[in-house]
């Protein structure tokens, strides 16, 4: 019946433009039958029409609420910044057909959002995809949008929220920031973390077993990083010396480039972390997980039996 509702309200309501999606248009479909009958039946115009391209979701061909589940704009809002789901939109051709996805691509979306960002700022770099974020970023009834006061990445924020359970004075002390400043982000990527992301179990106790299988290689790099870790952790200090063990255990220093032989090395000691920390292969950033347990827990969990 709405095949011939939809002609019937373009009659009455004297519809000049219809936007629909691109299935509409096939042939035979519901623009071939309400074309005939508005003009047939109705005596009246057919209106002009544009035909977008579908959303899709989670695999899911097209978002379709006549199918059920399908997700909406306040479901994508726990997630997105309300510029970034706009974002989302306007910087495509209507016709272009895309996929809304809130798994792991969440992470490489706000990267490439925060990367933009900063192209923006720099007026020598106006181009088209700056003039779409200026869309996405405000409207002509609302103005400028949210946006965090202090700008993190989504990545650092989700492990932080992860690792502390999102207790907002843990987060608070390893990002440097009020919570107040980091929103409406950090309360997103505290439920994406939640609802989506792949949550971070804290050993209890140190796994006694693999400390006394340790090579000497990995003993030596676990006794470099006790001997310089300090009692209290701050980021770039700790970054420097997770990632200078290696450098140090081949006699360069903290700060030198790393030859194939460190970068190799540093992947086997950055498994050897996660193993010992969290019973896993990877995990969250291990600077960030540094600062969350503290110095004390670190060296209760990292120093092997004597």
């Amino acid at each position: 019946m709405w095949k011939v509702d939809w002609p019937m309200r373009w009659a009455v309501e004297h519809v000049d433009f219809e936007p629909a999606g691109m299935d509409h248009a096939t042939p035979g479909s519901s623009f071939t039958v309400g074309h005939s009958l508005v003009e047939d039946i109705f005596g009246m115009p057919r209106p002009a029409w544009f035909g977008y391209g579908f959303v899709g979701f989670a695999g899911v061909q097209k978002m379709s609420s006549s199918a059920g589940g399908a997700p909406t704009a306040e479901d994508a809002l726990r997630i997105l910044e309300a510029p970034i789901l706009r974002w989302l939109y306007v910087r495509r051709n209507p016709r272009q057909t895309f996929n809304i996805d809130f798994g792991a691509e969440v992470v490489r979306l706000y990267d490439e959002w925060d990367a933009l960002g900063r192209k923006a700022l720099d007026p020598a770099r106006r181009d088209a995809q700056v003039l779409a974020y200026e869309r996405a970023v405000s409207t002509s009834t609302a103005g400028v949008l949210p946006a965090p006061a202090h700008l993190e990445s989504f990545r650092l924020l989700s492990s932080v929220a992860d690792i502390t359970n999102g207790d907002p004075a843990q987060i608070s002390r390893i990002v440097g920031a009020s919570v107040d400043d980091l929103e409406p982000r950090l309360s997103r990527a505290w439920h994406w973390m939640q609802a989506y992301g792949d949550r971070t179990t804290i050993r209890s106790a140190p796994d006694l077993e693999r400390l006394r299988s340790l090579s000497d290689d990995e003993r030596q790099w676990l006794a470099q990083l006790l001997d310089h870790l300090p009692t209290e952790l701050d980021l770039d200090t700790t970054t420097t010396l997770i990632y200078g063990v290696p450098k140090l255990a081949h006699g360069l220093a903290l700060d030198a480039p790393p030859t194939n032989e460190v970068k190799a090395d540093q992947k086997a000691f950055f498994k050897l972390l996660y193993n010992l920390l969290v019973a896993a292969d990877r995990g969250p950033r291990l600077p960030t997980l540094f600062l969350a347990l503290g110095s004390d827990t670190v060296r209760s969990l990292l120093t092997p039996p004597a």
